[in-house]
C-alpha cells in the first residue's frame, strides 16, 4: 500500500513494484512455488497471492524452459476511490465482530484477480490483516449478490449455514434502525 501511496520515491517514473515469476504449469495446477523480487528462497502461490494483495505486482508467467509466456498487468489494485467506497459501505473489517476500522483493513477481491476477478467495487470487500490472511483456513466464506458482500460463517461459528448481509455502512444502519 505505502508502494502505491505516491509518498515513495519512483523508480523509473512509477511506484516500486514487486515482480512475482512463476511456472504457468504450477500456476495451472494451483501447486508449486514462485519467486519473489529479492527473495533468493522460493515462496508458496499462497504467499505470492497474498503479497500483491494490497500493492502493485506484476506477474510473469514462464514455460518450463524458461519463455514468457504472460505478463500480467498492475490494474489489480483498488484506487483510492474505490477504497473509500467500500469503506463506506463496509464500515470496517467485514467478518462479523471484527471492529477493525476500515482505515485499516485491506482490500480483497472477492472473486480472486488471479481467476479472472475484477477489481470493482462489486468485487471487493474490507478485510483487517488477520482475517484476509486466514480467511480460507478458518472457513468463512463471502460472495457478492448485486454489489452487496454477503458473509457465511464457519459450522463452528454459526451451524445455520446462512448467508448474511453484514455491511455496516451508515445508511444501511439508519434504515434498520427505522424499520424498528
Amino acid at each position: 500500500m505505502a508502494a502505491s501511496s505516491g509518498a515513495l520515491p519512483m523508480v523509473g517514473g512509477a511506484a516500486p513494484t514487486l515482480v512475482v515469476t512463476v511456472r504457468a504449469e504450477d500456476l495451472a495446477r494451483d501447486r508449486g512455488y514462485a519467486h519473489v523480487d529479492g527473495c533468493e528462497e522460493p515462496v508458496s502461490l499462497a504467499a505470492a497471492r497474498h503479497a500483491g494483495c494490497s500493492g502493485v505486482i506484476q506477474r510473469v508467467t514462464l514455460s518450463r524452459e524458461g519463455r514468457v509466456v504472460a505478463i500480467g498487468t498492475e490494474e489489480r489494485v483498488f484506487n483510492r476511490h474505490q477504497r473509500r467506497a467500500l469503506a463506506a459501505r463496509d464500515g470496517g473489517c467485514l467478518i462479523p465482530g471484527c471492529g477493525v476500522p476500515a482505515a485499516w483493513c485491506e482490500i480483497h477481491h472477492v472473486e480472486e484477480h488471479a481467476w479472472g476477478g475484477r477489481t470493482h467495487t462489486d468485487n471487493g470487500v474490507l478485510l483487517c490483516w488477520f482475517h484476509h490472511r486466514f480467511l480460507d483456513r478458518h472457513g468463512w466464506l463471502i460472495r457478492m449478490v448485486d454489489g452487496v458482500p454477503q458473509v457465511r460463517a464457519p459450522g463452528w461459528n454459526d451451524a445455520s449455514g446462512r448467508w448474511r448481509r453484514v455491511t455496516r455502512s451508515a445508511t444501511r444502519l439508519k434504515d434498520a434502525v427505522l424499520r424498528r
